[in-house]
């Protein structure tokens, strides 16, 4: 059984969410879900990022965006 979370949001927040929700066709719940999910993401990809830009010392030819599918799929085969 999946564990349980309870939110506590500003009315008007509320009314946004299950608004939201409504257009998408899916539960409040599960628009949370996704976002939360899509959060934790980026947050993976800003901590890549953060990791391989400190390997170097110059910011303006460490770019890294091109590297980290490859390296996300080596490592984590995804």
């Amino acid at each position: 059984m999946p564990a349980t979370i309870q939110l506590r949001v500003e009315p008007a927040l509320n009314d946004k969410i299950k608004a939201q929700a409504a257009r998408e066709n899916i539960s409040a719940n599960k628009l949370l879900i996704n976002a939360i999910n899509q959060y934790l993401e980026a947050e993976k990809e800003r901590e890549w990022r953060e990791g391989f830009e400190a390997m170097g010392r110059d910011p303006d030819t460490n770019n890294v965006d091109f590297m980290l599918p490859a390296a996300r799929e080596v490592v984590f085969g995804e």
